[in-house]
Formats: C-alpha cells, structure tokens, sequence
C-alpha cells in the first residue's frame, strides 16, 4: 500500500537540543566570569583603598595592576611552600593554640615575602614596612575567616540527613 512520509516544516529536534547546550554554556560561563571579576575587582579596590588609607605612593593605576599581577604570581609559588610546611608543622603540634600561631607566622611571612618582593620589583610603587605588615596580617584575617567558614558550611551540610 501508499505510505505517506512526514514532511519537515522546521529546524529538528537535534537543533533544539544543540541550541539548548550551547545557551546553557554561554550562561554558566557567563555567571563564572562575573563572579571571578567581582572578586578580583573587590580585591583590587580593596587594596587601592588600604594603599590610600596608608599613604603608598604609585605612579599610575597600571602600575598597581602590574604590583598586584606580580603579588599574585609570586604569592602562588610562595602559596604552595606555605601550605606544605604548615601541614608539617601541624601534624607534629597536638596544642590547637600553637598550631594557630605556627600558621601564623609561616602564613604572614611568606605573604610578607610575597608583597615585599613584588614592592622591591616594581619601582613604581613604594610601600613602606608597617603597610606591608598590615597587608599581610589582613590577608592572614580573611583566609582564616575564610577558612572557618568553608568548615562550619561542611559541618551543618553533615548535620543533615
């Protein structure tokens, strides 16, 4: 007998689907950029209002950007060898108070190492010591707040059943 084939009157489904995937990419990649450049813009700006609370001088704000890029690059390798020596440190200390300020003062002088070094690189940019021991001791405050934080979020998340 006659069949009767359907005729095609619009894009198929394949194509949906491709579109719905490729909107769905577009948007998480969206949210994800916004959300890295807000952060990185509040620690920008964060340090542009410590630098004029504390008097740094600076040529231009290029000049700053290229400090913070070169704080971030050395800060990441300096980063690494901080957190491994913290880890051995804390397994052989069994006192809670001791452990705090043995990462204490591993965390704030290799972060002083860091903003230092970068300081000394960068000739445009003149920061003098006491800003740099604030600077230090404030990123220290915000990675242990940080670090609370992400614990008690694990805590409660456990708690439920």
């Amino acid at each position: 007998m006659f069949t009767l084939k359907a005729k095609k009157t619009g894009p198929s489904r394949d194509t949906y689907k491709f579109f719905a995937k490729a909107l769905t990419v577009i948007f998480i990649t969206t949210i994800v950029i916004v959300a890295v450049s807000s952060m990185l813009g509040a620690f920008v700006f964060g340090f542009v209002g410590l630098f004029k609370i504390f008097g740094v001088q600076y040529d231009s704000f290029q000049s700053l950007l290229i400090f913070l890029l070169l704080f971030f690059i050395i800060g990441f390798v300096v980063d690494l060898l901080s957190i491994f020596l913290i880890n051995i440190f804390s397994q052989q200390i069994k006192n809670s108070k001791n452990k705090f300020l043995v990462r204490l003062v591993i965390d704030c002088s290799f972060s002083w190492i860091s903003i230092h070094t970068a300081d000394e690189l960068i000739r445009s940019i003149n920061i003098s010591f006491i800003t740099e021991l604030v600077a230090v001791f404030l990123l220290f405050l915000l990675e242990v707040t940080m670090d609370i934080n992400s614990k008690e979020e694990k805590n409660n998340s456990s708690l439920i059943p």
